[in-house]
């Protein structure tokens, strides 16, 4: 693999998963090593789990080691906006006016990340209610 880790499309992850040149969890541990090194400056993430990422990753690298991959996205790490739910975390919805409490269930959609075997290792902050067009946060959690 020539480009950097954190640089490659899903696509070629998986390719490189298929064809053993990478592991899931060579994947994760350079995304959490990028994420390291730029988040103090950005604060772009909601309830990182750096742990929870590389288990789910070490789960679907012992899948593709029996080529067996869980769905189309098994391994690849991804982000969702912090209003989505997901099942026992809290879902702020862009606000610090929310009440914080675990959710039940799975939104459909990180229901279907998960099906697919995607690694769900964050949340990514959002600004109030999603409103401002920027991306800008207003405040922090």
């Amino acid at each position: 693999m020539s480009a950097a880790l954190h640089e490659l499309s899903a696509s070629d992850m998986l390719a490189a998963y298929r064809s053993r040149q990478l592991s899931p969890v060579e994947v994760m541990q350079s995304v959490l090593d990028r994420v390291a090194q730029w988040e103090p400056q950005l604060r772009a993430t909601y309830l990182l789990n750096p742990q929870g990422g590389l288990a789910q990753a070490r789960a679907s690298e012992a899948r593709w080691l029996r080529n067996a991959p869980a769905g189309l996205l098994d391994g690849v790490p991804v982000t969702i906006k912090e209003n989505i739910a997901t099942r026992g975390e809290p879902t702020p919805l862009g606000t610090a006016a929310t009440e914080l409490f675990p959710s039940m269930t799975d939104s459909p959609a990180a229901a279907r990340l998960r099906e697919s075997g995607a690694v769900l290792y964050s949340k990514t902050t959002m600004p109030d209610y999603g409103m401002l067009s920027s991306g800008c946060r207003a405040f922090t959690h």
